[in-house]
């Protein structure tokens, strides 16, 4: 029974490595529904594990996108100031919040998120660009990348569904970066929230790490696949999961 249940988590895992490294985005938005449903944890337990399989994942990631520089280090770090903080604040923050509030908050990004996606130009890096517009488009994105931190520790999430789309609607990063910069970034993010939720009592060590290693492997295939992809297609598909995913948490509320 137990190597049942092992296969079955490397499986689902090998899927959602694959779909998460081809988007960009943690995996945890698919960890969370599935520890619920297929594996019966708790919604605070699915979340705390989630983050331990986010973790994996987007190492193993963020290790392809940098074999082929892929990756902006400096913007990540940047950002990612303003995301650690937002992860610690976010891990507490589910333990006294309703459920449903969170939900709703998720739900408006998400859609938001998604109709920027669609309205949004061709991710450009221009050597031209106004100071004072500039600054005022990093403060939005350090702005929105603490909110992806916050959203990412309380939902469960790596908070690569919020962190491409910031970095190609309010930096104007080309996709192919946003997608790798993201997974670096993940990183550091669910690592903040990891230790936040295993330090709650709520990670379910066996789940994270069996689900993880699967989504690692699948994580490398994905990777290639994106960047064999055309950015435009990679950003309506991007633009497609957001909606469906705020849509079907609306569904929810």
């Amino acid at each position: 029974m137990a190597e049942i249940s092992i296969a079955i988590a490397l499986l689902f895992g090998l899927l959602i490595g694959l779909v998460a490294a081809f988007l960009g985005i943690g995996g945890g938005v698919l960890f969370v529904p599935t520890l619920i449903f297929i594996f019966g944890l708790d919604v605070k337990r699915a979340i705390g594990t989630s983050l331990m399989a986010v973790l994996i994942t987007s190492v193993s990631s963020a290790i392809a996108y940098a074999r082929k520089r892929k990756i902006d280090y400096k913007l990540g770090l940047v950002l990612e100031g303003a995301s650690v903080p937002g992860a610690i604040a976010g891990a507490y923050f589910i333990h006294i919040a309703p459920e449903y509030l969170i939900r709703a908050i998720f739900t408006a990004f998400l859609i938001i998120m998604a109709l920027d996606i669609f309205r949004a130009k061709k991710g450009k890096r221009t050597t031209k660009s106004d100071s004072r517009s500039s600054k005022i488009r990093i403060i939005y994105a350090l702005l929105l990348a603490f909110v992806a931190g916050f959203l990412s520790a309380s939902l469960g999430i790596g908070g690569g569904v919020l962190k491409v789309p910031i970095m190609v609607t309010a930096l104007n990063i080309p996709i192919h970066y946003a997608i790798g910069t993201s997974e670096f970034m993940i990183v550091i993010t669910a690592s903040a929230g990891f230790i936040q939720h295993l330090k709650y009592g709520y990670t379910d060590l066996y789940y994270g790490f069996t689900l993880g290693l699967g989504s690692a492997l699948g994580a490398q295939v994905g990777a290639k696949f994106s960047l064999k992809t055309r950015p435009e297609i990679l950003r309506k598909a991007l633009g497609v999961l957001l909606f469906a995913l705020g849509i079907r948490m609306m569904l929810t509320l």
